[in-house]
């Protein structure tokens, strides 16, 4: 049995609840520490969950002495410290995205990883979406051909409302980039996960992102009003080895989840609101569109093999990510998730947060 803790509950979307529920569908772990910087948060999330295994602990030091791996839920400006300290205690980790602020800041955490014979794992959970799952099999087996172009769009309405108070998450010294990493680091992922084989790494990027709601009320005075520091909503393009351009918005004032395939073997569309499906518009690489799009259920083998995971979005993929982390950390199987995979990632982010900056656009190697 694993002993897991929990660092970080939060204020508004409550990440560490995705996590907490996969962990409870797990028979093999138990979560035996919750830590957050406001322990009546803590004693909250252990009654609402029921965690009767789960005590209130005081600091992150007494998380690690009473559990044997960790999920980091908190700030991305503390993930790289805290990371690190779990490590040091001799934990397995694993941390919530985006990794840090910048790509600089990775690299410690990365150190450490490599000196220990713990997991240290990122957590970019969005593959194993159903939908995703599909197109990956598609494209590997040839169906879309040579891929022309993609267009990815991710984000949230949440923060729309300018009655939304100042968030660490709208503050650059305590997030980075905003809504280009806060979704940007899903987007990249998943497009290089799947496109990667065939359209190469990603070469050059240019970006352009603004800040749409200036100021907000900060949280701990009210009627203050502070600045947001970081994008509102970002756009980037990217060019990768072989030529193929991917098209990129991230918004957290209003946006859709959806991703397009567009190639010689024709068009696949991915839409977050019905994320057990496909649109499909194929046709022969050498011809023409000769049929409309077809709305086509993804296959039940792209669900994942074990029975426990839930058949709810967002909650499937959470379950396989936390699957994994345990699975790795038992059966010492491999995982793409690692803390370099999301040290990589950064660096693209702030390839887009660079370009952006200066209005220029940035290659990577």
């Amino acid at each position: 049995m694993i002993r897991i803790g929990i660092i970080g509950v939060g204020n508004t979307i409550g990440i560490a609840g995705f996590h907490i529920r996969s962990y409870k569908l797990c028979e093999d772990a138990v979560i035996t520490a919750v830590y957050d910087i406001l322990p009546e948060r803590a004693q909250n999330y252990i009654d609402k969950f029921e965690l009767k295994d789960a005590k209130v602990c005081q600091s992150e030091q007494e998380v690690f002495e009473n559990c044997d791996a960790v999920s980091i839920c908190t700030p991305n400006a503390t993930h790289v410290e805290l990371a690190v300290a779990a490590l040091k205690a001799g934990c397995h980790v694993l941390c919530e995205k985006p990794f840090a602020p910048t790509e600089e800041e990775c690299k410690e955490a990365v150190k450490y990883a490599k000196l220990t014979d713990k997991v240290a794992m990122i957590g970019l959970c969005y593959r194993d979406i159903p939908g995703f799952v599909y197109m990956k099999q598609l494209i590997e087996e040839g169906k879309i051909g040579k891929v022309f172009f993609v267009r990815e769009e991710q984000g949230g309405d949440r923060i729309a409302n300018p009655d939304v108070k100042l968030e660490w998450r709208m503050q650059k010294d305590l997030s980075g980039p905003g809504a280009l990493a806060d979704f940007g680091s899903h987007m990249i992922d998943i497009c290089d996960y799947l496109l990667r084989d065939s359209c190469g790494k990603i070469r050059e990027v240019q970006c352009m992102q603004d800040i749409l709601i200036e100021e907000r009320e900060e949280i701990r005075n009210p009627g203050v009003m502070g600045k947001v520091t970081n994008d509102d909503v970002a756009c980037w393009t990217c060019r990768t080895e072989k030529g193929t351009l991917y098209n990129f918005t991230a918004s957290r004032i209003g946006a859709v989840f959806m991703l397009e395939i567009i190639g010689a073997g024709g068009k696949m569309i991915f839409n977050g609101a019905r994320p057990f499906e496909l649109t499909l518009q194929l046709k022969d690489q050498d011809g023409g569109y000769k049929s409309a799009p077809e709305v086509v259920p993804v296959p039940e083998e792209c669900f994942g093999p074990d029975a426990a995971a839930p058949r709810e979005h967002m909650a499937i993929n959470f379950y396989y990510e936390i699957r994994q982390f345990l699975d790795t950390i038992q059966k010492k199987r491999s995982t793409q998730l690692t803390f370099e995979r999301g040290r990589y990632i950064q660096e693209v982010l702030e390839a887009a947060q660079r370009s952006a900056d200066t209005g220029e656009t940035v290659k990577l190697f």
